[in-house]
């Protein structure tokens, strides 16, 4: 019995590295509870009711941040950014047109916020979803009083949640992040053991396991590299370990991927320098199928700066539309206008997006309505499904764009059942507004300053070469060690490339020719990428075995390891990439 809950405990830390989502989970559903808890003791009517338990939702939205100390910093701003956006948007009601107009200026601004890093992108979201609740809770002036003591409910709920009821520590997350990346490490080494031992059956797999294990990999380093000073006495050498478990995994993988499809194959390090070689020169002459005479982008335009005037004229537009298709209701369409463009950087994101915003919502809104009749004259039924709802919207892993907005509607259904306005009209006129805002966002994207997917796909992958181009001359030769490569740029621009591709080798691609093409520059990417990894894996082995035989074990060893390993590597020549401008 004690293995199999063992068992089951570390298939969930592995499905959840971290246990992330969870924890996200709990800390909503928490904290929703205990605000309106706290607000129906002190009967407070139901429109303080839903801005106290909307924002309860949504601290736990923007509080994005690994660490516990930087997410009670965010924690900390949010508060009066949301007192603000909100209290502006309750003064501005008696004035619509005024009301409508400065909701444009803040779109602007949380939007441009987002060049400061994830705390300026979740300031931003308190800044937007507090204007939006204005409107869609039509708060009066007379209520501002009521809905500040609400806010400030929702947030000391929020704040016990966090760090009472579900306390974490970056120690703590560290620990399961490890957990999760050794449990993905063995499900990696059974498949790739699996696949040896059935001849050849169980390729795809292995690949989905790799990737798995890569993604955790990734996760891992991100903490590591975030972390507050002294939580390991040895960040470098943790760093090291997790990149050479994960490029020895994934190199074991692969060997075993060939010898299962008869491929000839060498894992010498000689080859590997001589392939990684020749796949780079490859992808950089098949880099013209990607995009033929591509250029990189010029101008002044910042991301964050183009996407702030793209997200503002998308917001303009849905403004502007909204009102034709309902007066009350606009809001939603810019609500849409808005979400399509997190996390996008090209014209293809933002259509991506679209898509899965508009599958969620047609989807969720039959699931939602079958809650509601279900639910019908049985509040506290309802409440249990909401918190269900609010618990599967944080729990879906983000990639799932359409299950996270399908659980979103399926809130939003429940809280009218509870306000009594739910009806058919009422959410075929939500599609309406959802389908507009996704529109003008569109049109936004392919009209103002547009970035086409090609053009950055194209930067990315002439950024990814250089980077490949590093890890080749600075291989170890003959031998002799040279300081260790960091592999976290590269699978970063990798992971940029995969990323700036997705549109363009989505089944929905009518261009077949082009999405071969793109398919097969990625996968000589990926290859290439493999192979550098490895390099930098037997350059660190090199550099150990050199510098730091086995005997030495003192606390005085110790210190030059770990200074050696913090220190930047030394420039190899000839290398493009840290060569003068002038030279």
């Amino acid at each position: 019995m004690a293995a199999k809950t063992a068992s089951l405990r570390d298939r969930v830390a592995a499905a959840d590295p971290g246990l992330l989502r969870l924890t996200a989970g709990l800390r909503a559903v928490l904290g929703l509870t205990l605000t309106l808890a706290a607000l129906t003791v002190r009967d407070q009517p139901s429109g303080v009711l839903l801005a106290g338990g909307f924002t309860a939702v949504v601290t736990s939205l923007a509080s994005s941040d690994l660490h516990p100390r930087n997410q009670f910093l965010t924690l900390l701003a949010g508060a009066p950014v949301t007192l603000a956006a909100l209290t502006a948007g309750g003064l501005l009601a008696p004035f619509p047109f005024a009301s409508h107009l400065a909701f444009l200026p803040l779109i602007f601004t949380a939007v441009y916020a987002r060049r400061f890093g994830r705390r300026g992108l979740d300031l931003g979201i308190f800044a937007f979803m507090a204007y939006f609740l204005s409107q869609f809770a039509r708060i009066q002036p007379h209520q501002l009083p009521q809905i500040t003591g609400a806010l400030a409910v929702a947030f000391a709920a929020a704040a016990v949640t966090r760090f009472c009821l579900v306390p974490t520590t970056s120690y703590g997350i560290l620990r399961r992040l490890r957990a999760a990346f050794n449990r993905r490490l063995r499900d990696a080494q059974q498949a790739t053991s699996d696949l040896l031992a059935d001849g050849g059956a169980g390729v795809r797999r292995v690949e989905r396991r790799l990737d798995r294990l890569h993604t955790s990999a990734l996760l891992l380093q991100e903490f590591l590299y975030e972390a507050p000073v002294g939580l390991l006495r040895d960040t470098a050498a943790e760093l090291e370990r997790t990149a050479r478990a994960d490029a020895t995994a994934q190199r074991l993988g692969v060997l075993a991927i060939r010898a299962a499809e008869d491929s000839t194959g060498s894992s010498a390090s000689t080859m590997r320098e001589a392939e990684t070689a020749d796949l780079t020169d490859w992808t950089e002459r098949e880099r013209v199928a990607l995009r033929p005479g591509a250029a990189q982008p010029s101008g002044p335009w910042r991301h964050t700066t183009r996407q702030a005037f793209q997200v503002t004229a998308a917001a303009a537009l849905a403004v502007l539309g909204g009102h034709l298709l309902s007066p009350h209701l606009w809001y939603w369409a810019v609500a849409t206008a808005w979400v399509v463009f997190i996390n996008a950087e090209h014209t293809g994101d933002v259509l991506l997006q679209s898509g899965r915003r508009l599958i969620g919502t047609v989807a969720g809104m039959p699931f939602g309505y079958g809650l509601a009749v279900l639910t019908d004259g049985h509040t506290t039924l309802a409440l249990a499904f909401l918190l269900a709802c609010i618990f599967g919207m944080f729990y879906t892993p983000s990639g799932s764009y359409w299950a996270v907005t399908f659980f979103i509607t399926g809130s939003l259904s429940m809280v009218l059942a509870v306000l009594h306005t739910l009806s058919p009209q009422l959410l075929a006129l939500r599609i309406q507004e959802t389908v507009l805002g996704a529109g003008c966002g569109i049109l936004a994207a392919a009209l103002v300053v547009p970035m086409t997917v090609r053009t950055v796909a194209e930067m990315r992958l002439r950024e990814l070469l250089s980077l490949l181009d590093h890890f080749v001359r600075c291989a170890p030769q003959a031998g002799v060690p040279k300081p260790a490569l960091d592999a976290r740029d590269l699978d970063q621009a990798l992971e940029a490339f995969r990323t700036a591709c997705r549109p363009l080798i989505h089944p929905l691609n009518p261009r077949r020719a082009e999405r071969a093409r793109v398919r097969r520059v990625l996968e000589r990417v990926e290859a290439t990428s493999f192979h550098a990894r490895s390099l930098a894996t037997d350059t660190g082995r090199a550099r150990d075995a050199a510098a730091w035989p086995a005997s030495q074990h003192s606390s005085t060893a110790r210190q030059n390891r770990t200074n050696q390993a913090i220190m930047p590597p030394q420039p190899c020549t000839p290398c493009p990439c840290t060569a003068r401008p002038d030279s």
